[in-house]
């Protein structure tokens, strides 16, 4: 993820989510606080519905959202924070700016509120609302939010404890300002507010941060969000593995992991089943889940194989009889057990897609990742289908389902350039 969006209400979280959606970004609008970083989106939007709030329980929302995106130990890694912001400072603006700046550990704090395309714009250091100072607007008289001031520096200064700096038309349009934001960002933590008239402005904000060495903090609505380099919030499309659970018995699916091998980047990752039938399994567990972990983060395809030879097969009776279970039984505790290692796998790793085989172990994956159901979107081969666990851990990430004895020899190996071929088109 390279940009985190912090709103103050639900309609503007989407409004200003949609401009960088609209170019290709994958964008989550969430309704509450998360607990940690979502592994797929290039844009996580927060909604901390402060706007109503007094300052300092808005602050402490703004702060609490982002603790869990900030490192300060570690800032070079931080994402970009983007503060959203009313276009007309209804809320608490100066607080939630000063939050996010704590937080995010950034030198500026870049406040560019206008919307030329919705008549907002700001001249002066003045908030105008199709040419009308934003004093004499309807919004000053909000029920909720009252404006006391046109004047954005006042609004802010209202509730911020930062030093508040105005750049105005001139320097923004003279290709000064990056000199500008330099000098005043080494001299102190400030604040900062750029004029903009139209939407050429909003560029040259956004591409002169761009080239910002110290840390910033981004103010704005939805014209400076449209106004963003796409490399600010697109991240690079990379091939990404599979991991494929191999829980089936069958002859035909060793063959086709013993095709897939020779023709792709495979790690195979051996499960005895008999381990993990012992008392002491979950070291079995632990050091399984840390094989595939390795295989993965080297961004090779993996897979959790039950099956290795024939031998693997014929063992069955004998563990049904040794361990006194059915034949049903074995399997059930099994599939449960591959299941839970799944979720553990890509709960610690980014994979592009899921290809399951056996019936047994397709469900237990579905029930450890919570799944209501499956979404079938296409047809990798005859009778293996391609979908989406319907309201699962995993979102919408690809999964493939395969029948232990179903397919060519070279199944497997379609359905991983499959799920290549699908992510690449993303």
């Amino acid at each position: 993820m390279k940009i985190v969006v912090i709103a103050d209400d639900f309609t503007g979280a989407n409004d200003t989510g949609v401009q960088l959606a609209k170019k290709g970004a994958r964008t989550e609008v969430m309704l509450n606080q998360v607990d940690k970083p979502s592994k797929r989106a290039d844009v996580q939007v927060i909604n901390t519905e402060s706007r109503a709030l007094n300052a300092q329980a808005a602050a402490k929302k703004v702060h609490d959202a982002l603790s869990v995106f900030c490192s300060k130990t570690d800032p070079a890694n931080n994402p970009l924070i983007y503060k959203k912001i009313d276009s007309t400072f209804r809320g608490n603006v100066g607080a939630e700016i000063d939050a996010a700046m704590n937080i995010s550990s950034v030198q500026i704090a870049l406040v560019a509120a206008a919307i030329p395309a919705a008549g907002r714009t700001t001249i002066n250091g003045q908030c105008l609302v199709n040419n009308v100072p934003l004093l004499e607007t309807e919004f000053a008289n909000d029920p909720k939010t009252p404006i006391v001031s046109s004047h954005i520096k006042t609004l802010i200064g209202m509730q911020s404890q930062y030093p508040i700096h105005e750049i105005n038309l001139e320097t923004v349009r003279s290709g000064a300002l990056l000199q500008s934001l330099n000098e005043l960002g080494l001299k102190e933590r400030c604040i900062i507010i750029a004029d903009a008239e139209v939407e050429n402005d909003l560029a040259l904000i956004a591409h002169t941060l761009s080239e910002m060495a110290m840390p910033y903090l981004l103010v704005g609505a939805a014209g400076l969000a449209n106004a963003l380099p796409t490399a600010s919030y697109l991240t690079p499309k990379k091939r990404l593995p599979v991991l494929v659970v191999a829980g089936s018995m069958s002859e035909v699916t060793r063959n086709q992991i013993n095709v897939a091998v020779k023709e792709n980047s495979l790690g195979i990752v051996d499960v005895d089943v008999e381990s993990l039938l012992q008392a002491d399994s979950q070291k079995t567990i632990k050091t399984l889940i840390e094989k595939a972990l390795v295989v993965l983060h080297q961004n090779q395809h993996c897979v959790l194989r039950t099956c290795k030879d024939a031998d693997a097969r014929l063992m069955i009776d004998k563990l049904c009889t040794d361990y006194d279970l059915s034949r049903q039984q074995l399997g059930d505790k099994i599939s449960a057990v591959l299941g839970q290692i799944t979720l553990e796998v890509i709960g610690e790793s980014q994979i592009g897609g899921l290809f399951l085989t056996g019936g047994d172990i397709a469900i237990a994956v579905a029930r450890a990742l919570n799944a209501e159901g499956y979404r079938i979107i296409s047809e990798v081969a005859p009778c293996v289908p391609c979908g989406t666990f319907v309201n699962s851990e995993i979102d919408d990430l690809p999964v493939i389902t395969k029948a232990g004895g179903f397919g060519a020899a070279g199944t497997l190996r379609d359905a991983l350039y499959f799920i290549e071929e699908m992510y690449s088109e993303k």
